[in-house]
């Protein structure tokens, strides 16, 4: 059993250091645009609240980021298949600086609204670029682990922009001498400009030229007539956990505070906690892709999570609700990556930047649509109805992504590969 295991390791280890200097940079571009996320989402609402605004409002701004990621999703992918990677990254991390500082600099309402649209917007780039990137830069061995890497990197990003910015609110507010409001608005000025880092690993990329038949494909919507089956069966999953997620995720650390009455030091903490266990679960994603598949893995980590997800909406234990809290993440956030992956692996090479724009539509889509309802309900009628909401929608997503994709994989004596049968069609 211990030889097993040492074997699993150095061949798990042995996969990684077998990625290219392009993904090598693309990773650590993507940590430092990680943590500056991770203060966004930890701070921005928690940062609104002492400004005085409800949940509906806030769940309106959060609302705008979506739809700023959904509505430019698509154009993102054709313009990404006309011009080269390493400008665009530059030029959209610079704007997302901007407009992110102007989202906690101004005290307009409808600025704050437009301000995060656009922050989100410049957001979408990094995002659909990843997955066709990330393609084009590993082998079919390699995917699983870089994909996962991929957003392993970001969490543990997470974690550290998670501890280090709730105690520096804490710090600004304690030590320095400033009132709440000025402390998170502080804290998060210094992580948006943190995110400046990411310029030089981006820069440094090497991008080969296209071939002039890859972008004529990649332009030609005609090209995805056959792939209106599949694209469906791929993205309706993604907008129907996405609306659940929606509905609950980014009001988690008003959850604890308003719950359980923790201070944005301790919501830090717990972020960070919950972002290490994100990693953990993410860094196995491969293992069980492995044993199971990619479809099985995406299924059996959405419905395993289920229970954990009751006794967040329903227990006042705070020991017990931590637990779920960290078990929770760990395995809605397992299957994200090898769903990614495995629509990748669906379609031809030309498609993979539009394809990866649509499932981020599908999610972006539901997010703009459930955040603002999700504020709402929560404003009205407490936390539980918005989780119980959010069980039966990742309940349904499970039983779609099984029932469309069961038959999708054969075992090999490699491991799971996709059914030819299945390719461009589903």
């Amino acid at each position: 059993m211990i030889d097993r295991i040492r074997v699993g390791i150095t061949t798990y280890i042995g996969d990684l250091k077998k990625l290219t200097p392009n993904a090598r940079k693309y990773l650590l571009g993507a940590f430092f645009i990680g943590m500056t996320f991770s203060s966004f989402m930890l701070l921005l609402n928690l940062y609104l609240r002492e400004k005085g605004y409800g949940e509906g409002f806030i769940g309106s701004v959060l609302s705008a980021g979506a739809i700023g990621m959904t509505l430019v999703s698509i154009p993102g992918a054709v313009l990404l298949s006309r011009v080269r990677l390493k400008p665009v990254l530059i030029i959209s991390t610079l704007l997302f600086v901007v407009f992110g500082l102007f989202t906690i600099y101004t005290d307009v309402k409808e600025l704050i609204w437009a301000a995060y649209f656009l922050t989100g917007a410049m957001m979408t780039f990094y995002r659909i670029a990843a997955a066709p990137f990330f393609m084009r830069n590993s082998s079919p061995t390699e995917r699983p682990y870089l994909f996962s890497l991929s957003f392993g990197i970001a969490v543990v990003a997470g974690v550290i922009g998670s501890l280090v910015f709730g105690e520096m609110v804490e710090y600004f507010a304690g030590t320095a001498g400033y009132d709440m409001i000025g402390a998170h608005r502080l804290a998060m000025t210094v992580g948006i400009l943190f995110s400046l880092l990411a310029l030089f690993p981006f820069s440094l990329i090497e991008m080969p030229k296209r071939l002039a038949d890859e972008d004529r494909l990649e332009m030609s919507f005609r090209s995805l007539a056959p792939l209106k089956g599949l694209l469906f069966k791929l993205s309706l999953p993604y907008f129907v956990v996405g609306t659940g997620a929606g509905m609950i995720i980014p009001f988690l650390n008003l959850f604890f505070r308003d719950r359980f009455g923790r201070e944005p030091d301790e919501i830090g903490l717990y972020f960070g906690l919950v972002n290490l266990t994100m990693f953990i679960g993410i860094m196995a994603g491969p293992i069980l892709v492995r044993k199971l598949g990619m479809v099985r893995t995406m299924v059996f980590t959405e419905l395993a999570s289920i229970p954990f997800m009751l006794i967040l909406a329903f227990s006042y234990n705070f020991p017990l609700v931590f637990l779920a809290f960290l078990l929770r993440g760990a395995l809605m956030n397992m299957g994200h990556p090898i769903g990614t992956n495995f629509a990748m692996e669906m379609v031809p090479k030309s498609m993979h930047a539009l394809v990866n724009a649509f499932l981020m539509f599908a999610w972006t889509s539901s997010w703009m649509i459930s955040t603002q309802i999700g504020g709402y309900v929560i404003e009205k009628h407490g936390y539980t109805v918005s989780l119980v909401v959010a069980i039966i929608l990742y309940i349904i997503s499970a039983v779609i992504y099984y029932v469309a994709f069961r038959k999708a994989e054969k075992f090999t004596p490699e491991g799971f590969i996709i059914k030819t049968d299945y390719k461009m069609t589903g």
